[in-house]
């Protein structure tokens, strides 16, 4: 049995990707108002401050972890280190590690074994670390639902957009426009794979055309829509903000939830699927969501 109650997954509505392996420019982010910081020891560090960053992540995780923030790590991929980084920075203090470039479930069962091995080594429970896998390939998109199925540890993963140097986009070929509807097809057919396979919290987003606060606003609310409940954004403190906006029940939202899970928890009780307020008629089957909803707003402080 996993340890989800150790390190249980939950919404984050904003994630920001950081180099490794220097903590000054990790930390100078750490102020930048976003929920969740990812390390990046594949692509934003280069090859000769690899082993530098296997010695400043966990220490810098650490200092994240103080200061309320969420802590990612991408390692480097399976055949480049993958294993070596996960003995290096595993511990209570890294909340998700992030497989790049998945492509198949195999790299999925392969990785959850390592960090099995990583958290063994490191005095961990198993399954205390979640995964995320990233999707940056043609042939990750195609095979999504089976990459997200593979692993209970899975809890967020999904479609992302980037320009046409990034992984995605050489691999896709498509070319970036200003509204992002490029990406739009990949990034509903992810949604769907990693909800079938009941991963908890998608997170989507990436790298924009548009770099502008109202360009990420506007890919944003088109990604809330599709069903995901955050994104990967750029590192400007206005962008964050605006997108955390987005991610965040408004105050009349909240209390209608909070006004309704009276009804919710006597229907649950009582064995109904379905209860009444007034001329309404509300499924349980959003209970799920809405308690979701007031959790997020319980950690904002939003509510008690």
């Amino acid at each position: 049995m996993f340890a989800r109650m150790e390190n249980p997954p939950r919404i984050v509505r904003t994630l920001v990707f950081s180099v490794a392996h220097d903590e000054d420019k990790i930390m100078q982010l750490a102020d930048k108002g976003m929920d969740a910081i990812c390390l990046d020891m594949e692509d934003l560090t280069p090859g000769p401050f690899k082993e530098q960053a296997r010695r400043v992540v966990p220490a810098v995780a650490a200092k994240l972890v103080q200061r309320g923030l969420v802590v990612f790590v991408r390692t480097n991929g399976l055949a480049n280190g993958a294993a070596a980084d996960l003995d290096a920075v595993v511990s209570t203090d890294v909340h998700c590690a992030s497989l790049p470039k998945a492509e198949h479930a195999s790299e999925v069962i392969e990785f959850d074994a390592l960090l099995t091995k990583a958290e063994s080594r490191n005095g961990l429970p198993r399954g205390h670390t979640l995964l995320r896998p990233v999707i940056e390939t043609a042939m990750g998109v195609k095979n999504a639902y089976e990459i997200a199925a593979a692993s209970p540890r899975v809890a967020y993963m999904g479609g992302v957009s980037g320009g046409m140097w990034g992984d995605l986009g050489a691999s896709l070929g498509y070319t970036p426009m200003p509204d992002g509807k490029e990406t739009l097809f990949l990034r509903s057919k992810v949604l769907v794979d990693v909800r079938s396979a009941k991963v908890p919290f998608p997170i989507g987003g990436g790298g924009m055309f548009r770099k502008d606060v109202e360009g990420y606003r506007e890919f944003a609310v088109e990604n809330k829509g599709l069903g995901y409940d955050g994104m990967h954004v750029a590192t400007a403190a206005p962008i964050i903000a605006a997108v955390n906006e987005v991610f965040t029940p408004t105050r009349a939202q909240i209390d209608e939830l909070l006004s309704l899970m009276p009804y919710v928890d006597a229907a649950e009780r009582d064995g109904y699927t379905t209860f009444m307020v007034g001329d309404r008629l509300f499924d349980l089957a959003g209970a799920v969501r809405a308690r979701e909803q007031l959790d997020l707003a319980r950690r904002l402080g939003l509510i008690d």
